[in-house]
């Protein structure tokens, strides 16, 4: 048997109804020497009968795998990395399907630039029925992005075999968002390529596991953990937590000591940094002395700013700059990494505080900063009148050059190198997505009320009996 050029893979668990589209457009490509392995992930739905039919049709080229009980996405990632012999490997989702046109231009690219390891395509959003709604045009490396910290999308991503290999595969110990290890491992040690052409169609579903952000959020964080770790020697970055807590607001008096969920508002961010084990010192800056008696009582450190540092007309960055030089020259504490929280933020997880360092070091930008996608829609006056800055929103549709990030405060991880008076993000600033429930902070009354019940309400239903479905 020839070597084939590609080797695509289709893992399929219960998507029968779209996987024949799937095969028929590998079956239908250009470039005709591939082969193709279909995972049949304990389907129990018409996918066996489906893989059957395709294997008896082209016995040379397609191979089907079974499993008895679901294997998740590392681990069936994995054994068909072993099964495999083309020189570059290829997902496709088995509810999508490709341009006929697809391997050829994806794997031309791969020929005619030896130094490129991965490759992936711009696509064609389209609805459960294949109707279409939108292109993806993804920023091109290099050209576009040169913070690599937006990953290709996992499927129809091509890649040398044998760098996937020589990284080791994938880690089974996740379960989804394998797309998100692949380029997190590859683009940190190759060159990595966008081509600008359409070349599979990524069909939109309620079933559509990346519409469920809780389960996509939580296994990057936990990929960028383990990624993380793997970095760390025996000298590691000294990082200092900062908390901001001016205590003097007109409009919202002693608001950092004032109870919020049952606790005093400061309590939820210094007991969330003290929880993520991750700092070598924590101090609060704060002008009101009430604040330095307070936090005393908690074992954690503050210093009271200069008055002029509380006038409304100053920035945050001067408090951050004032307090890390005082650190440095007062208390001989010289941080790498310095990580700001805003007591205005209680909802803020120890897990947040994680991944924003995890991403500092995986990504190597300047800073990283915590957000919330927001997919409203937004509008800016022109000519005509209100224009959208969102447009595909109108269908429902978030594109990555439309994408709306919000800041909101809770975490920033910064590398003391890029800490100015006028300026504590430096020139790169990547960020961790949290969820918008979890991004909410006080700033004002009603902010206070409605926080006090989220908080409220969260801690009753921690104390609430495990019901059977939890167990």
């Amino acid at each position: 048997m020839e070597r084939p050029l590609v080797s695509v893979y289709i893992t399929c668990h219960n998507y029968g109804r779209y996987l024949e589209q799937a095969v028929e457009s590998v079956l239908a490509q250009s470039l005709q020497n591939w082969e193709l392995i279909i995972v049949d992930d304990a389907s129990s739905d018409e996918t066996p009968e489906i893989c059957q039919r395709y294997l008896q049709k082209d016995p040379q080229r397609i191979r089907v795998l079974r499993h008895d009980q679901a294997q998740g996405l590392q681990r069936n990632a994995n054994r068909v990395l072993e099964m495999a012999r083309g020189k570059y490997i290829m997902r496709l989702d088995a509810d999508d399907w490709l341009d006929e046109s697809a391997l050829l231009v994806m794997s031309e690219r791969m020929e005619r630039r030896p130094e490129v390891a991965l490759v992936y395509p711009n696509y064609v959003y389209v609805d459960a029925e294949g109707r279409f709604l939108g292109v993806e045009q993804r920023k091109l490396p290099g050209s576009e992005a040169r913070l690599l910290d937006l990953p290709a999308h996992g499927a129809c991503t091509m890649v040398r075999r044998r760098v996937l290999k020589a990284l080791g595969g994938y880690d089974e110990r996740h379960n989804a968002q394998d797309g998100y290890e692949l380029w997190l491992k590859v683009s940190r040690h190759y060159a990595v390529d966008g081509v600008a052409t359409p070349l599979f169609f990524y069909r939109q579903h309620p079933e559509s596991l990346s519409r469920n952000e809780d389960r996509l959020l939580t296994a990057r964080r936990q990929i960028k953990r383990s990624m993380a770790e793997k970095l760390e020697g025996a000298v590691k970055p000294r990082v200092v937590g900062l908390v901001p807590a001016k205590n003097t607001y007109k409009s919202m008096p002693d608001v950092v000591l004032s109870e919020v969920g049952g606790r005093p508002l400061i309590d939820h961010t210094l007991e969330s940094a003290r929880a993520s084990g991750r700092f070598d010192a924590i101090w609060v800056t704060t002008d009101c002395p009430r604040v330095v008696e307070h936090c005393a009582t908690r074992d954690i450190p503050a210093m009271l700013r200069p008055s002029a540092l509380s006038e409304a007309d100053r920035k945050l960055s001067e408090v951050v700059h004032d307090a890390i030089t005082r650190l440095e020259t007062d208390h001989d504490l010289f941080p790498d990494v310095v990580v700001v929280l805003s007591a205005h933020s209680p909802l803020r997880r120890a897990e947040h505080i994680t991944k924003a360092l995890d991403t500092l070091v995986l990504y190597d930008a300047d800073s990283v900063i915590s957000v919330y996608e927001d997919f409203d829609m937004h509008f800016q006056h022109g000519a005509d009148g209100l224009e959208p800055l969102n447009p595909a929103m109108m269908r429902k549709l978030r594109l990555e050059r439309e994408g709306l990030y919000v800041f909101n405060g809770a975490v920033t991880a910064v590398w003391r190198d890029a800490i100015r008076s006028d300026d504590y993000h430096g020139k790169s600033i990547s960020h961790v997505v949290m969820p918008w429930r979890e991004s909410f902070q006080l700033k004002s009354d009603f902010d206070r009320w409605m926080l006090d019940h989220l908080l409220r309400h969260d801690g009753e239903r921690r104390q609430e009996p495990p019901t059977a479905a939890a167990e």
